[in-house]
């Protein structure tokens, strides 16, 4: 083991600010397709370009992911009196964790759907509602946006989680050059499936949406974490801010020129294959940094009070994650009809600021009634102190 083993708390805030960032981001994403906005106002195709970064949020997320789900491990490792989470153990927390806010917000689609004429039951809207009762609509195409379009992000999650054990078995066994290659070699034979199977027999199959796809930035968020534990020495490089800058703005540019310039070719190509990584890597560079601030107790000494509201969103994240389209796609445009017909349409940059008032909001009493009873009794009683630092 290199060196002394930082110390690591129970709870980061570091880990919970960058979740309400990456959350926010989702949020602000999808006022893009709101209506009631006049984008002649304001710089409204600026923030409409703007705001579409937000999608990317979700890579944030994923290597969050990584870096929580493999912490228990990495704390064993440095602390003889923590043990490693068995596969059942494993997968009773993250039922219970995951589940129930879930499962309410997708009877409320299952029902508007039907309410709308969307669901037929029919054999397709069976097995539509049967893939998302198990977390598995991003195999299908005819199933992957049919309810909330961030569930397929939570679908991946699931099978990320399913691909852990995998993950731990490679880095145990040949370490950490053949689990980032195992990760890599992944997304390209998942592109290769996917080209294949549309040339020669027609055949569509999800690609981005695909837990092959993102495993490797998944696999940063271990590497992350491992780090933070002293378990292995990254350099100097891969913790600091201007680094994980430039990667997330050589990332922007590159999904920026793709959606609004580029047309299809094999540069358009290139950056579809690899832009996610790059998000990826400018993220694992920031949670890196991040935490490694906390660890040298540096966090609140710019910014504290922006530091400690987006460790309270970070709090309710999840709940955030899955009811803001509950506001933005279905309650906001009864207001919206409303603006239009008296002639009165906003900014985008001011729709977007209400709404993601409103959907906080929301989200924060969907916690309290559907998610934090169902956290663990550790972990709730971690979230106030969290909040209140």
């Amino acid at each position: 083991m290199p060196g002394v083993t930082p110390s690591v708390p129970a709870r980061l805030v570091s880990i919970d600010a960058l979740r309400g960032i990456a959350a926010i981001g989702v949020v602000l994403y999808h006022t893009n397709a709101t209506p009631g906005v006049d984008r002649s106002l304001l710089w409204g195709d600026a923030v409409d370009a703007a705001m579409f970064l937000g999608k990317y949020g979700v890579w944030l997320f994923f290597v969050i992911s990584g870096f929580c789900i493999h912490l228990q491990w990495a704390r064993a490792q440095v602390n003889p009196g923590s043990a490693p989470q068995t596969f059942g153990e494993f997968w009773r927390r993250r039922i219970r964790r995951l589940y129930p806010p879930y499962l309410v917000t997708l009877a409320f689609y299952i029902g508007l759907r039907a309410w709308q004429g969307v669901l037929q039951w029919d054999g397709l809207s069976a097995w539509q509602v049967f893939l998302h009762l198990f977390m598995l609509q991003n195999l299908d195409p005819r199933a992957l946006n049919t309810m909330n379009n961030v569930y397929w992000t939570l679908a991946v999650e699931e099978q990320l989680y399913l691909l852990y054990f995998l993950f731990l078995a490679v880095r145990r066994r040949w370490g950490w050059g053949a689990a980032l290659a195992a990760g890599l070699a992944a997304r390209a034979g998942w592109f290769a499936l996917a080209l294949v199977l549309h040339r020669l027999w027609a055949i569509d199959i999800v690609v981005s949406q695909a837990a092959m796809v993102q495993w490797i930035i998944w696999i940063l968020g271990a590497l992350s974490v491992e780090a933070a534990f002293g378990l292995i020495r990254l350099p100097a490089v891969l913790r600091s801010l201007p680094m994980a800058g430039m990667l997330l703005a050589a990332a922007s540019l590159a999904v920026w020129s793709q959606n609004y310039w580029l047309g299809p070719g094999l540069l358009n190509d290139l950056i579809w294959f690899g832009a996610e990584v790059v998000w990826g890597a400018g993220f694992f560079v920031l949670v890196n940094w991040a935490v490694a601030r906390e660890q040298r107790g540096e966090l609140w000494s710019r910014w504290p009070a922006a530091v400690k509201a987006l460790a309270g969103v970070g709090v309710f994240s999840y709940s955030l994650y899955l009811t803001h389209e509950i506001v933005e796609w279905h309650a906001w445009p009864l207001a919206a009809a409303w603006l239009e017909q008296s002639g009165l349409l906003m900014p985008h940059v001011v729709v977007a600021a209400v709404l993601l008032v409103a959907s906080l909001l929301f989200a924060r009493g969907f916690f309290e009634l559907f998610e934090r009873p169902f956290l663990s009794r550790s972990r709730s009683r971690a979230v106030r102190p969290a909040v209140a630092v």
